[in-house]
């Protein structure tokens, strides 16, 4: 599908093919983050819309980086382009479940050691790039805390890890300090629905608890209660928790045994289909999935 952000890019040819390029590239890369050609996000008006505001502010951020400003321009057309011949373009889209039952998966299944220890070393080196790059952030994150609503600046949650193995996850406090009525602090109304509070996890990743893209890290109660009625379940544990992965950016948050027992299918597609292309994919379309929460969070009345 990408075709029609190249198709639109030759628009620039006559300048050199520099200008092809370089606009056929971001218009690209602007469509793969904000998964502007899934058939979920397409066939969804508020799914595309999300698409739409998103891919503007990306092309903000591109604006900044980029003297010729024109290599902008197919982008913006292609994102106007999908944007009204969405339903159009849907039809010619493959629906792609990615997910397995949890009662037709095996966990020999889970088995890829290899790419595993390869993944240790992309994990480290990401991992250490990433806390210097948000160093600034994460300091600038402790000291609005710090003023606002005191100490402890980050808490240590018990989650459950590779293999069943406990270990303390890291995060920015968003909760006050009260034990019997704790409330969303007015800077965790904001961090939270941009998951913000979850950078201290890049701490995990460097000591090795956690990956950059795996299941989510569950906290034991909920864990148990999965483990006794989910089946298959563990396998999902053949791997480690990881900051953002396939059930994060494909379903919503789950309080419900259903909705554990729908994430888990998505996690387990993971599991067995993990490769480095799965974990870019991740990664990749990580900033659709925040800017569609922190639009859920203004919906529901947050006061920011």
């Amino acid at each position: 599908m990408f075709f029609i952000d190249w198709l639109i890019s030759l628009m620039l040819l006559s300048y050199g093919w520099k200008y092809f390029v370089t606009s056929g590239l971001l218009s690209t890369i602007t469509a793969i983050i904000m998964r502007a050609y899934e058939y979920e996000i397409l066939a969804n008006k508020v799914k595309r819309t999300t698409a739409l505001l998103g891919s503007f502010l990306l092309l903000l951020i591109f604006l900044a980086f980029i003297d010729e400003r024109i290599i902008l321009l197919p982008a913006m057309i292609a994102i106007l382009f999908r944007f009204f011949f969405s339903n159009q373009l849907s039809k010619l889209v493959r629906k792609n479940d990615g997910f397995i039952a949890p009662s037709d998966f095996r966990c020999c299944d889970a088995d890829n050691e290899k790419y595993d220890r390869v993944k240790r070393v992309i994990d480290l080196v990401f991992g250490v790039f990433l806390f210097i790059f948000l160093l600034p952030v994460m300091i600038l994150l402790g000291l609005l805390i710090l003023f606002t609503s005191g100490k402890p600046i980050i808490i240590k949650q018990e989650r459950i890890g590779k293999d069943e193995k406990t270990f303390g996850m890291y995060k920015f406090r968003t909760f006050t300090n009260s034990d019997h009525n704790k409330k969303v602090t007015h800077i965790g109304k904001i961090i939270r629905p941009l998951r913000l509070d979850e950078l201290p996890q890049i701490f995990n990743v460097i000591k090795g608890d956690m990956s950059i893209v795996g299941p989510r890290p569950e906290l034991k109660e909920f864990h148990e209660m999965a483990k006794e009625h989910i089946p298959n379940y563990i396998c999902r544990l053949k791997v480690k928790p990881g900051i953002t992965g396939w059930a994060q950016i494909n379903y919503k948050y789950t309080t419900t045994l259903e909705e554990y027992r729908i994430k888990t299918s998505y996690d387990l597609f993971y599991v067995k289909n993990r490769s480095c292309i799965l974990d870019f994919k991740c990664v990749m379309k990580t900033p659709f999935t925040i800017l569609e929460e922190f639009i859920e969070a203004v919906k529901k009345h947050i006061k920011l």
